[in-house]
């Protein structure tokens, strides 16, 4: 969850999740000011939120208000949808020993004399049409 209120106090733990992995950090107080202290190594502070995060990514910039989570406040992590049967399709041969899916928008290699009975990307033939490569070009 986004940390709306910036004003975080010495003690504050923060917790984020990347790449499948939780990482935990520390509001600090030092000589220098507030810092946020990394408690899996490399065990470094930083000056800002963003820098912390940024560590964590591998050097890539990040908006460290958005990546990390007071802890206790974070949201549940996104739930990879069911796989959905594929939508129907209408295939139609066009040059080229190939045919089309108009499902996917995409050709794909027919052998001579067969019918798809599935596009590359999964989709089932709806009404599968044949036509000639003559009329397939002027199509």
């Amino acid at each position: 969850m986004t940390i709306e209120d910036r004003n975080l106090a010495a003690g504050t733990q923060l917790v984020a999740r990347f790449k499948g992995t939780i990482y935990h950090a520390e509001v600090v107080e030092t000589e220098g000011g507030i810092r946020y202290r990394l408690t899996e190594a490399p065990f470094s502070e930083f000056k800002s939120l963003s820098a912390a995060g940024s560590q964590i990514m591998g050097g890539v910039a990040c908006n460290g208000w958005r990546f990390w989570s007071i802890e206790g406040q974070e949201t549940e992590p996104k739930v990879a949808r069911e796989a959905t049967v594929p939508a129907s399709a209408d295939f139609r041969r066009i040059p080229g020993g190939r045919a089309w899916c108009n499902a996917c928008c995409a050709a794909f290699k027919v052998e001579a004399g067969t019918t798809p009975t599935v596009c590359p990307q999964g989709h089932p033939p709806q009404n599968a049409t044949e036509k000639t490569e003559a009329e397939a070009v002027t199509a």
